[in-house]
């Protein structure tokens, strides 16, 4: 069975709290996606600092973040 999940990280630089999604295919269990997801964050971004991190479904990150357009900077 072919199973996906979107992990959302969010994390501070020069006191900005910043956003970005990783797919993580074949990875049904939250645990182990954001465990893998944090730790590669760590190594490739060492000067950022992890705040927090979540799993969503594919519909539920749909819903939430495209359809609510939390990724877009608002005025």
């Amino acid at each position: 069975m072919f199973s996906w999940l979107i992990v959302t990280v969010w994390f501070e630089f020069d006191n900005k709290l910043f956003m970005e999604h990783y797919i993580k295919k074949n990875n049904s269990v939250c645990r182990d996606a954001i465990s893998q997801v944090v730790e590669s964050a760590k190594k490739q971004y060492p000067e950022q600092k992890i705040k927090a991190a979540k799993c969503n479904d594919p519909i539920i990150w749909f819903k939430k973040y495209k359809l609510n357009k939390w990724d877009q900077v608002k005025d």
